[in-house]
């Protein structure tokens, strides 16, 4: 009988491990016509590798550093664990900027983190004094940030409007379907969803779940805008109107206007 019970727990824990991957449930279906004619130009590397053409302007969106903090910290996010032998951990976000200044240095749109953050070893800050706990991550969109900006983006969308959002290809097994965005150099896997939907997936407490089905690429059915989170990088970049771009570089957002032919970070 107590074998019968570990047996159903083992089937219940892998069950339960299955669904993580499973895509969540407000998205549908997508088709053909949601991805005709957008054209991601590259070439390899540069932020037109992962925007659209086509577009007035376009801004680099660079993940944030991370400093430890006490829990009751304004700003600050709780990180889960990723292993067994680490702990949750409560940070907040610190602004490249901020960290290129403690360093006499100063962010542009083309810094990499590693060229204004001073002493480290590997991701860590070399000491605790320093203005930032850990490097920014790749392949996201913290809470903190997702808020602001997609309260900037819903001025051009409505709530119920359906949003396109997809992920690369070589990501989680959960977004596979037939209908794909294909560029010179990544294939995303589309599907559709309302943008209240994907603003509140993002603006939620960070999980596995949460990163795991991070949209690396999203955009209205109008396509009035597009946002690319990068898969293999520290930032986020979006395509707009110049109205839309210069509100996002007024909203205190850390924000810098590039090129389609600027490098990508």
């Amino acid at each position: 009988m107590l074998s019968r019970y570990w047996l159903w727990r083992a089937r219940r824990d892998w069950s339960r491990q299955l669904r993580k991957h499973d895509l969540p449930r407000f998205y549908r279906q997508a088709k053909q016509s949601d991805v005709h004619g957008l054209v991601v130009p590259g070439p390899s590397g540069t932020v037109g590798d992962f925007l659209p053409e086509g577009f007035e302007a376009y801004v680099r969106l660079p993940n944030p550093f991370w400093k430890v903090v006490p829990a009751q910290t304004e700003t600050a996010i709780l990180h889960r664990a990723d292993s067994d032998d680490s702990r949750d951990t409560w940070a907040k976000p610190v602004p490249c900027a901020a960290v290129a200044e403690e360093n006499g240095l100063r962010m542009t749109h083309e810094s990499r983190w590693g060229q204004i953050c001073g002493p480290h070893d590997g991701h860590l800050a070399a000491s605790p004094d320093q203005a930032w706990s850990w490097a920014p991550h790749e392949c996201d969109l913290d809470p903190v940030r997702a808020e602001r900006l997609f309260a900037l983006l819903a001025s051009e969308t409505g709530p119920r409007d359906r949003c396109l959002c997809g992920q690369w290809e070589g990501g989680s097994s959960g977004w596979d379907t037939d209908v794909l965005l294909v560029t010179p150099y990544w294939n995303y896997f589309v599907w559709r969803a309302r943008f209240r939907d994907v603003a509140e997936w993002l603006q939620q407490p960070d999980s596995y779940e949460r990163h795991l089905h991070v949209p690396h690429v999203v955009w209205p059915a109008d396509r009035r805008w597009f946002l690319a989170t990068l898969y293999s990088g520290c930032s986020n970049y979006l395509a707009g109107s110049r109205p839309l771009i210069d509100t996002v570089l007024a909203s205190g957002l850390e924000a810098y206007e590039v090129r389609l032919a600027d490098e990508a970070h």
